[in-house]
């Protein structure tokens, strides 16, 4: 069995259902792959690693975990902060806008609260988001960590997930996430995040900006021009169905990293993998959350088998 380990930082979500009313689950971008990657391919060991509360929101998460199958050996207790919380409202268009509360999150001192570093596993999957949460200290420790891991050959994962807010202004996002880049085998750059970031106006600025960080496997998601893949055998450009229904994009790209490892880790090529993660996005963006029902993927979706 295959293991892999997600790092980061799973919040309440609060989704603004009328003008009164709110619907409250858990979600984060690296949770959602998790959850995504999980569902999709059930044979595998997926572990979130990252740091919670000891208050009852925080074991709420740790039974969605285990509902979803997600193992818990890597999550630990901070008893002096909570889970961060964020709020979401989306219009007519399926466009999301944010609030959030994570000054207290626990998930900000995950590398200071770890006592046991993963081990033994086939792959680590970060993102920006990950990186952004930590002090400078936290983050040099999470980069040794990979540095071990990769050693120990380990594949390493990562998307930028670039969020202005959480950084204390460009040059710093730019300086770790190039870092994290130079790390990465396999990266999920998305064409708004590299525009909004390094001022990259098209796919091959950005191929050009990552091409000097020998990443294996470059993934980028750019909307409806398609998924640009470039690796050892070439570059390829898969298409993506446009979706007219569109309910909700909150996890559209979780969505599609979590399909896309699942098919990977099942012997899958690199289109045949886009062409899967694409199909996933397509289905959780016509319901509302990040986490949807895991009915109605399993209704659309066959998982791979172990």
């Amino acid at each position: 069995m295959k293991k892999v380990v997600i790092f980061g930082e799973c919040m309440v979500e609060l989704v603004s259902t009328s003008a009164t009313d709110l619907k409250k689950s858990f979600a984060g971008d690296t949770y959602n792959t998790a959850v995504y990657l999980k569902r999709n391919a059930p044979g595998l060991s997926v572990s979130y690693l990252t740091a919670i509360g000891e208050d009852f929101l925080s074991n709420e998460l740790l039974f969605a975990m285990g509902e979803e199958q997600i193992n818990t050996d890597q999550v630990y207790r901070c008893s002096k902060r909570n889970l961060g919380l964020y709020m979401v409202r989306t219009d007519s268009h399926g466009e999301r806008t944010f609030a959030y509360w994570r000054d207290s999150s626990a998930a900000t001192q995950t590398l200071n609260v770890m006592t046991q570093a993963p081990q033994d596993i086939d792959l680590f999957y970060f993102s920006g988001i990950s990186v952004a949460i930590l002090d400078t200290a936290q983050r040099e420790k999470l980069f040794e960590l990979i540095a071990t891991l990769r050693n120990d050959g380990c594949q390493i994962v990562f998307d930028p997930n670039y969020r202005p807010r959480l950084w204390r202004d460009k040059q710093e996002a730019q300086q770790w996430m190039d870092k994290s880049y130079q790390a990465a085998d396999i990266a999920f750059p998305g064409g708004d995040d590299h525009l909004a970031l390094y001022g990259h106006t098209n796919a091959d600025d950005v191929l050009s900006h990552l091409t000097p960080f020998g990443i294996k496997e470059i993934v980028m998601k750019n909307g409806a021009v398609g998924v640009h893949i470039v690796n050892q055998e070439g570059q390829f450009i898969v298409p993506v169905q446009t979706v007219t229904n569109v309910v909700d994009t909150t996890a559209a790209g979780d969505a599609f990293n979590g399909g896309y490892l699942a098919a990977r880790l099942s012997g899958k090529n690199v289109t045949e993998s886009a062409s899967f993660g694409a199909m996933v996005a397509g289905i959780v963006i016509q319901h509302p959350g990040a986490i949807i029902p895991a009915s109605v993927l399993a209704n659309a979706v066959m998982p791979f088998s172990s």
